[in-house]
């Protein structure tokens, strides 16, 4: 009720399918392609598998559960996650972590490249991302000159970090979320070294080496069932990233509802 005026569904329904109503409908369809192979592969999603997501998820957002269970909180709030999503998002989780057991390959190699990302070295760089060679090269001249790199950051540079004049969290060389022309860039550098413009896909970038952090002396047998864990745990979220995507687009769709319909069309060519 708005004072005495009633609103019904009908008259929300519009509008919630506008704005969330392609959203969804993605959901639903990864759910249905979900349901098939886990019947075809014989595997149930029970209470425990659905609690696990959700530890899996708190301990992603901080070593503190108070504090990761506030951050779920926002992020439920945020992303609209009320009871019935959340406990959804949960289910999916569940599912593609249970299909990839069999892909997940934990060699020696591995293991120990996790060991490295996690107690190696580790770098802190300033960075300078820009959109074109040309300015990149006008901006590494003025870097030659004497301008201060978190200055020209500032001024420059189009990635997130700018506020902060470039500073980024310290990195690892052995991180392939990092671009191997930044990696291979940095082995070379020692603190206060400015890198060369480094060629990142479509963008270009300029790194200076602040500060080296020296490995911690975890050895590496020492710690082992923890790196087994933790590399499980990567080699799923990648996996399960994979899946999602071959299993999203496989049922076929009819949308119906005119409203439905245009939402849908609208956020698959934005996408």
């Amino acid at each position: 009720m708005i004072e005495q005026e009633s609103i019904t569904i009908e008259t929300l329904q519009d509008r919630l399918i506008e704005r969330a109503g392609a959203e969804i409908l993605r959901e639903l369809r990864l759910e249905s392609s979900l349901r098939s192979a886990l019947e075809e592969a014989s595997i149930e999603i029970d209470d425990s598998a659905i609690r696990n997501e959700e530890s899996l998820l708190l301990e992603r957002l901080s070593d503190d559960e108070n504090t990761a269970r506030r951050l779920l909180e926002e992020l439920r709030n945020n992303e609209g996650l009320g009871p019935s999503r959340f406990k959804a998002l949960l289910w999916r989780s569940a599912a593609l972590r249970a299909l990839v057991q069999d892909d997940i390959e934990l060699s020696e190699p591995l293991l120990r490249r996790m060991h490295r990302l996690e107690h190696g070295k580790r770098f802190i760089i300033r960075l300078i991302v820009l959109s074109t060679l040309q300015e990149s090269e006008e901006v590494r001249l003025d870097l030659d000159n004497g301008v201060d790199f978190s200055t020209m950051a500032v001024r420059r540079s189009i990635d997130a970090s700018r506020d902060r004049g470039g500073l980024l969290e310290p990195i690892s060389l052995e991180d392939p979320a990092w671009p191997q022309g930044i990696r291979t860039a940095l082995a070379e550098l020692q603190p206060g070294d400015i890198s060369p413009v480094i060629f990142m896909d479509d963008r270009f970038a300029i790194a200076r080496l602040e500060e080296i952090i020296p490995e911690d002396g975890v050895s590496f047998e020492s710690n082992r069932s923890e790196i087994v864990r933790i590399a499980r745990i990567a080699q799923e979220r990648m996996k399960m990233a994979d899946l999602a995507g071959k299993l999203g687009p496989r049922p076929k769709l009819r949308v119906l509802n005119p409203t439905l319909r245009n939402a849908w069309e609208i956020d698959e060519s934005a996408r």
